[in-house]
């Protein structure tokens, strides 16, 4: 079940420790085009929290251009409910997050500058219950809040940012070449820059602290950090060398889960949450993930027959999911309609339905329950996103683009939107508006350069409107502007 559908996306320790100055290289560079200058320059700064923010937003963007983040509209809704959730309980005045899930079956989570905040999805496989994901993601908010990172920049003044930067843009930008990595890794001292930015031992204490009063007071089990860590911790053995990711980033001992227990004695317990909703998520993870379809539907048919799993529900929904990637349509509709008897307006099981009769090519069936789904969930973006998609199998161009574009009114980050938008666009035969979505997709995705060159090849089309003219020049300042930010962060 580790494998994935997606390209993989792994990363270094030194990387994910330093991956958020991956941003500060805004231009289209190939890995082997970087220079590394030597360490030991000064140059960085305090950062204000617009820099932090502008600096995390461009990392997420280049992950994305990695194939790093997993791209399912429904996990990403789960993850940043489930987040801000925890948000809502926090006495910090920054509310602003954004959450994400990368695709990588590793055991780790991130925080990066400026409210970003990254879950592997190996890491919520390995929980087995929504209060252990929510401690790691209330450990991770806490350092954010806290500022952690402004902290570490003070302490790292001494380091050279360029030279960080670029390493990490290496790695990246290299791709499955893990050869341009290590060969970045070998022309710098890596472990003493990462000695310089690794959050200290109080920051982790002070994150685990916050952590559990926000678990707490958003109705979590206040013990689940310290069980989460200790699970990790007897299991660590039994990975030797390839121990998890977290276990390196966030060193867990018998002091500081003995610290968590006695934190979480002082906070008030709660009935436990229903988990159905992670549960179902759980199961759709291990469906989107699988390299092999069918031991993936073997897997479900045999945990179902031996009455092995937490939830049977969430069990058949991802039995469900394996038949339709499997094409076995009758038997998923059969198991998808006795959990719609169930609960006929649950967000998963609707979205199932509908991508049941999209595969099976059944397009009117999946457009009433699209219309209908949309109805109880206006602007859901599961919903829109795999309406449009359907649509635009169906060879609807003009319908799929007046939704995109009713629906990036009010939304405007996700880039797969944008790429189903360009796709439309381009079928109808508008070709300025074509080239401006694909321009704001590229730039979702950590492309720049690629952008600006839609944007200005969108400006050369023929018969264009002043107002679509001067929408397009102001994008294309946006953006510079942005880029130009980053550059002077990048100087520091």
């Amino acid at each position: 079940m580790a494998g994935s559908i997606f390209p993989s996306f792994t990363t270094s320790l030194c990387a994910l420790q330093l991956i958020f100055l991956s941003a500060l290289l805004p231009f289209d560079l190939s890995a082997q085009q970087i220079k590394l200058p030597e360490i030991g320059g000064s140059g960085a700064a305090s950062v204000t929290p617009t820099e932090e923010y502008k600096t995390g937003q461009a990392v997420v963007r280049n992950i994305r251009r990695a194939g790093g983040v997993l791209d399912d509209p429904l996990i990403h809704e789960y993850i940043n409910n489930l987040g801000y959730s925890l948000i809502a309980n926090s006495d910090s005045t920054m509310k602003n997050f954004y959450f994400f899930m990368v695709n990588d079956s590793q055991i780790n989570a991130f925080a990066l500058p400026g409210g970003f905040i990254g879950v592997n999805y190996g890491l919520l496989l390995a929980t087995e219950s929504e209060s252990e994901l929510a401690s790691v993601l209330a450990h991770e908010i806490a350092h954010i809040t806290q500022r952690h990172y402004a902290r570490a920049f003070e302490r790292g003044k001494k380091s050279n940012i360029p030279a960080m930067a670029a390493l990490i843009a290496a790695i990246i930008l290299g791709g499955r070449n893990y050869q341009v990595g290590e060969a970045a890794l070998a022309t710098m001292t890596a472990r003493s820059i990462q000695n310089k930015l690794d959050f200290t031992r109080a920051n982790e204490k002070e994150a685990d602290y916050i952590g559990i009063g926000l678990l707490s007071a958003s109705g979590y089990d206040p013990f689940a950090m310290a069980n989460f860590f200790e699970k990790l911790a007897k299991n660590s053995r039994l990975y030797g060398e390839s121990a998890p990711e977290f276990l390196r980033t966030h060193p867990v001992t018998k002091n500081r889960i003995a610290d968590a227990r006695n934190r979480a004695r002082t906070m008030p317990r709660h009935p436990q949450k229903n988990e159905k909703t992670y549960l179902l998520i759980r199961s759709r993870l291990r469906v989107l993930t699988s390299h092999d379809k069918r031991k993936t539907l073997a897997y479900f048919r045999k945990n179902l027959a031996a009455k092995e799993y937490l939830d049977l529900d969430a069990e058949n929904y991802g039995y469900a999911l394996s038949l339709i990637e499997n094409k076995k349509f009758e038997r998923a509709r059969k198991v998808l309609n006795r959990l719609l008897q169930t609960e006929p307006h649950r967000i998963a099981y609707l979205l199932a339905q509908a991508s049941l009769e999209t595969h099976a090519q059944n397009y009117k069936k999946a457009e009433d329950i699209f219309k209908n789904s949309l109805a109880l969930y206006p602007d859901n973006l599961p919903f829109t996103q795999n309406y449009a998609q359907m649509l635009l199998q169906a060879h609807h161009y003009k319908h799929a683009r007046q939704i995109l574009r009713d629906y990036l009114r009010t939304d405007r980050t996700e880039p797969t939107l944008y790429k189903l938008l360009a796709e439309a666009e381009n079928k109808l035969g508008h070709r300025a508006d074509a080239n401006a979505a694909r321009g704001e997709y590229y730039y979702l995705n950590g492309q720049p350069h690629k952008a600006l060159n839609q944007l200005q090849d969108a400006l050369k089309t023929k018969g264009l409107s002043f107002y679509n003219s001067a929408r397009i020049e102001s994008r294309i300042q946006q953006m510079r502007q942005n880029l130009a930010l980053l550059n002077e962060i990048l100087k520091k």
